[in-house]
């Protein structure tokens, strides 16, 4: 009674060798992946309901047992009391029971042994997904990688040596800024009268070119009397 369900879970679980070989797209991986975890599902739906149903028909073999027991007790008080037409009837519904029982029995057993083996199939078909994922997931991160490490159509170039170059570029130009900064600074006094006027300036040598910070000091502490006096 259960050849069709373990045939059903069986032929889960077998592939091919042609039907383990991966595609090398990764997208195809992608399908492949979800038709497998797709199909492992239902193989989990179906060990738990065979599991269900073996459950079901222990309790159906224990009924069994208390119901030969129950009419072999009837069966000898009918005898007992003479009635051996109903301990003919009780003897012929015990038979049925037991031959029941024991096709019952061996079933069971049988299945058990295939649960064994199917569950262990399923335990090693997880792992063997776990794993595809985990490459799965290694795979995509490679590709992203090799992706941007790849020729790129428009420029002939990758996205990173682009960015390198430009990168490049960059640090190029604001070294020349820095070397003319530098170069500017380091003019001679000849070259940059105005620094020359300013620091004669400074040294009270002619008219100031700027306001000085001292100058404004002066000027605060010379208006300090008049203001005393004002307050008077």
């Amino acid at each position: 009674m259960f050849e069709p369900l373990i045939s059903q879970l069986k032929a889960l679980f077998e592939t091919s060798a042609q039907t383990g070989r991966q595609q090398s797209s990764i997208t195809s991986l992608g399908w492949n992946v979800r038709d497998a975890a797709t199909s492992l599902r239902a193989a989990q739906t179906a060990l738990a309901r065979a599991k269900a149903e073996q459950h079901q028909d222990r309790n159906r073999l224990r009924q069994i047992s208390v119901s030969i027991e129950d009419l072999e007790n009837r069966a000898r008080n009918a005898l007992l009391k003479g009635v051996e037409t109903l301990a003919r009837e009780a003897a012929e519904a015990i038979a049925v029971l037991e031959d029941e029982k024991a096709a019952l029995e061996a079933a069971i057993l049988k299945f058990d042994e295939d649960l064994l083996t199917l569950t262990d199939q399923l335990h090693r078909a997880q792992g063997r997904l776990r794993a595809l994922k985990r490459g799965e997931r290694t795979a995509e991160v490679r590709q992203q990688i090799q992706k941007a490490q790849s020729l790129g159509a428009v420029a002939g170039q990758s996205a990173l040596v682009r960015a390198e170059h430009q990168l490049d570029d960059i640090l190029q130009e604001q070294e020349r800024n820095q070397l003319a900064d530098r170069a500017f600074a380091e003019l001679s006094p000849a070259e940059r009268p105005e620094a020359v006027i300013e620091k004669l300036a400074d040294a009270d040598c002619g008219d100031p070119v700027r306001i000085r910070a001292n100058d404004v000091l002066g000027r605060l502490k010379a208006e300090l009397p008049l203001l005393i006096e004002t307050d008077k």
